[in-house]
């Protein structure tokens, strides 16, 4: 298969396949430790039309997620589906370069993400201004499906990081995607929401979209002192309003 066949299976069919859950085991290693008294900014309640209370066990145990598969390619019964309309502000694939989210003042550039030899999904580096990154197997921003975007959120050593500031946005403030092409997407977000790690929805998350969306993770909730890790996700949903 070519890369542009892949690109273009991948936003019908390719995206929506059992093993999601890699990319939350991901977007949780984006924290190595919280700097103490600078707590990031969580969701409420009023950031979600549905939102989804943390379920966590009330008392860190130290274990981890299990490290899941990669994602399977599409059975042969799901590989040729019917093909539906594109939908009209569906915009071809070009690789994201640079994200910005006014509301938190979020100007970033983006790198690429792929998997590991473990199956789990790269993270950008932890450092001084490091970078989001889109993960390469999902569809680029404005492409039909749900495109994946992580960020860190902090470190010990570093500070505040690119996504600390993620779990202040509301509904529809804007984020907007600027492409390789040279062209640019527009998003309004629709939910701000905090997920636990073991009650986390993969597929509402990940799931197949029959129009341009966008999903921003990090960590969030609790800092666990013992694990030295946040016990939450924090997901922004988002859709396509511009594309120029």
């Amino acid at each position: 298969m070519t890369d542009k066949q892949a690109r273009t299976r991948r936003g019908i069919n390719v995206w929506a396949v059992t093993g999601l859950a890699l990319l939350v085991v991901a977007a949780l290693l984006i924290t190595v430790g919280l700097v103490r008294g600078q707590s990031p900014p969580q969701p409420d309640a009023a950031s979600s039309s549905d939102s989804v209370a943390a379920q966590t066990s009330g008392g860190a145990d130290g274990t981890e997620s299990p490290t899941p598969a990669a994602p399977e390619a599409p059975t042969n019964t799901e590989a040729d589906p019917t093909p539906e309309a594109k939908p009209d502000n569906a915009m071809d694939a070009s690789t994201p370069t640079k994200l910005t989210i006014p509301a938190i003042d979020v100007d970033t550039s983006i790198m690429e993400l792929g998997l590991t030899d473990e199956d789990v999904l790269e993270v950008p580096p932890l450092g001084k201004d490091a970078p989001a990154g889109w993960y390469k197997r999902s569809p680029t921003p404005g492409e039909v499906g749900p495109s994946l975007i992580v960020g860190h959120v902090d470190s010990a050593k570093e500070g505040p990081a690119v996504f600390f500031d993620l779990g202040a946005l509301k509904p529809k403030d804007t984020l907007t995607v600027t492409r390789d092409d040279g062209s640019k997407a527009t998003f309004s977000i629709d939910d701000v929401t905090d997920y636990g790690k073991d009650s986390f929805p993969d597929y509402k998350v990940y799931g197949n979209t029959k129009e341009p969306e966008i999903r921003l993770i990090t960590c969030g909730g609790e800092f666990n002192e013992q694990t030295g890790h946040y016990e939450d996700n924090i997901v922004v949903t988002g859709h396509l309003v511009d594309d120029n």
